[in-house]
């Protein structure tokens, strides 16, 4: 779990939790990621902190005033690393983070920006990698065309440009979580999705995989909010449910399935709440510790 100055971890379902070693102290984590090959990849001011079984290593980025947002590992070359910056930059390794170069993604003319834009999500598709998004916020979704040499936005219909997350829906359709919430694109235009809450800042989406795929968002009312949930979609993001969850403090910004352990979902509210659940979201417990920020939580061996 990436707390806004600290990565912590716990071995026991979230009942305990420690600092983890290898990482300072003093890092402000905003993005993890998880590899095929079992590694974690925790961005933080100029670099991105690597695990690999109990080593950690450091992979700075070429510029060390960029934070690494987003991190995109590739689902069949772990090797091969994609890593979303504020200020806003895109950057690729193909030689797991000790070298790489810049990607030409930046904002069409025009394109209003409130505040410092920044690259929040990164997805490839796993059953065709050479397809590849980035979210921004504020900016919409891009996709990568030339192999990354060039990024297309591909915003017609979204009901914002200040993308939080992005995952697949099980039919193969994108999803987009913005403050007004979830969108799905057909490869053409985005269209809106049904959600049983009457908010609608969604932040964080997380997709489980199987026969009849699970989705997973967490939202709340606002940045930071007052409140927070998780929903779930059983229909590739149509419509999104409530379950179990028993209610956040604020938004829930992040949210984790684990692939090797069925139910397993976890998710951490902005204010420092964490919350675990081992049947699919039917039921929750919350952590007993409550953390300073939490800008992103992961399921990793």
């Amino acid at each position: 779990m990436g707390a806004h100055a600290m990565l912590y971890r716990s071995e026991d379902h979230g009942e305990t939790w420690a600092p983890e070693p290898g990482v300072p102290a003093d890092a402000r984590v905003y993005a993890l990621a998880t590899s095929v090959d079992d590694r974690l990849y925790a961005g933080a001011a100029g670099v991105i902190y690597r695990r690999g079984g109990r080593a950690w290593s450091a992979l700075p980025l070429p510029d060390p005033e960029r934070e690494a947002w987003a991190i995109g590992v590739h689902p069949l070359e772990p090797s091969v690393l994609l890593a979303g910056c504020r200020p806003l930059a895109l950057f690729a390794s193909e030689d797991d983070g000790k070298g790489w170069r810049p990607l030409g993604l930046a904002l069409p003319s025009g394109t209003p920006a409130p505040h410092t834009p920044r690259v929040t999500a990164i997805l490839f598709d796993p059953g065709r990698p050479e397809k590849v998004w980035a979210g921004v916020e504020v900016g919409g979704v891009f996709e990568a065309r030339a192999g990354g040499r060039a990024w297309v936005p591909v915003n017609d219909g979204l009901p914002s440009l200040d993308i939080h997350a992005l995952a697949l829906a099980g039919d193969g359709g994108l999803l987009a979580a913005t403050p007004q919430g979830v969108a799905v694109f057909d490869g053409r235009v985005w269209a809106p999705t049904v959600s049983d809450s009457p908010d609608h800042y969604f932040r964080a989406l997380a997709s489980k995989p199987g026969e009849r795929p699970t989705l997973y968002a967490g939202l709340g009312d606002g940045p930071p909010g007052t409140r927070g949930t998780v929903l779930a979609s059983t229909d590739g993001g149509r419509r999104w449910a409530a379950t179990g969850f028993p209610g956040a403090l604020s938004s829930v910004w992040s949210v984790a399935v684990d692939p090797r352990e069925p139910g397993m979902v976890v998710a951490g509210a902005i204010k420092g709440e964490v919350f675990v659940s081992r049947d699919g979201g039917r039921s929750w417990a919350r952590a007993s510790r409550t953390f300073g920020d939490i800008r992103s939580v992961a399921c990793a061996p």
